[in-house]
């Protein structure tokens, strides 16, 4: 068990509708501080003010990038409850990843709990809009004040939240991706299916040279062959081919999202045949010039799902880049999105314990 205090309660956050992502906090945030090689008598949290936290800048994770984390939502529900969306999955990568950094691994019940108790206390800051939600981020991470290589004795557990509305913009808007075969994301036996910092600062650069062709996102193809597609920089990528919806089977270099792994369990009931498989991006593009493949899409729990339009391609960074355009609707992908939305919303059962209620 753990003993969790609290601070005092602010009101809720103010905000506007469809806030900048990841900029409108909650107030208060979870605090737990652990040792490594600590025991299961050490579990004592505090739930604090967000503007009391300092922040040394002797920490170890800022010198050597040693944390791992999890995104997840909280939803209003058609009750008027919350509900935190498919938490124990989370629960389950969290402490696989901590394992990976070799930083403590918090178990499962512990994790948990702190995000409960932490959700129902920050509760009237679930927003009540359509497509809004509380995005929760657990943040483990080293805390030793020195400077060298290793791992930290010392790690801080976090949970903060902020307000989230559509992450691309309005829904269903389509995003524009960039492929290109000299990016590189993630490495075989690397920290490709770690959620890690380390894991997304390799895709920064990418990002900002796919911004300056006017993408969204890059499309990471996998670093030895730069022919099989893993993932986006921060999500899973699905093609609709006929009656089957593709995706790229798990390689330990592609996240094992937990949307990702919403969607093939319910594709059945929506008619859909769940195919995980090595995807070529050279065969990507003739089925879709061909019109084998009809939509492809992104999928996150930021992102939820967000349907692809435009493909720019370029062999190389110094080449000619080629344009790739989906059909104009992506219904499938849409319909996905409006089952997923009622399934977190309480508007449709939800399968086995997807939802945890706070």
């Amino acid at each position: 068990m753990i003993r969790i205090t609290k601070s005092e309660k602010l009101p809720p956050v103010q905000y506007t509708p469809n806030p900048l992502f990841g900029t409108v906090f909650a107030p208060h945030v979870l605090r737990m501080d652990l040792t490594l090689d600590g025991g299961p008598a050490e579990f004592e949290a505090r739930i604090m003010l967000l503007t009391d936290e300092p922040f040394p800048c002797t920490s170890s994770v800022l010198h050597y990038g040693q944390s791992v984390f999890e995104g997840m939502k909280a939803y209003k529900q058609k009750d008027g409850g919350v509900a935190i969306f498919r938490a124990d999955l989370h629960a389950k990568r969290f402490r696989n990843s901590a394992k990976r950094m070799v930083l403590r691994e918090i178990p499962e019940e512990i994790f948990l709990q702190c995000l409960k108790e932490y959700t129902a206390f920050v509760a009237d800051n679930v927003p009540g809009e359509p497509d809004h939600s509380l995005y929760l981020r657990p943040l483990l991470m080293a805390a030793d004040r020195k400077i060298k290589v290793g791992a930290a004795k010392k790690n801080i557990f976090y949970i903060m939240s902020s307000i989230a509305g559509g992450y691309f913009g309005k829904k269903g808007e389509r995003a524009r991706v960039m492929v290109c075969r000299d990016f590189v994301r993630a490495f075989p036996n690397g920290l490709g299916e770690v959620k890690t910092a380390a894991n997304y600062a390799a895709s920064i650069w990418p990002q900002r040279l796919a911004a300056q062709k006017e993408c969204n996102q890059v499309l990471f193809l996998d670093a030895v062959e730069h022919e099989y597609i893993d993932e986006l920089g921060g999500m899973n990528f699905f093609a609709i081919r006929g009656k089957d919806l593709v995706t790229p089977a798990l390689n330990g270099c592609i996240l094992n999202g937990v949307t990702r792994r919403s969607l093939l369990d319910l594709a059945p009931s929506m008619g859909l045949n769940p195919v995980e498989t090595r995807m070529s991006f050279s065969e990507l593009r003739a089925d879709i010039e061909h019109g084998r493949i009809t939509e492809v899409f992104a999928c996150g729990t930021a992102a939820i799902v967000s349907p692809i339009g435009e493909i720019y391609y370029q062999e190389k960074l110094d080449s000619h880049g080629d344009l790739l355009r989906l059909p104009p609707e992506s219904k499938v992908a849409m319909a996905i999105y409006e089952k997923l939305g009622k399934i977190q919303r309480g508007y449709e059962s939800a399968p086995g314990n997807w939802l945890l209620k706070v």
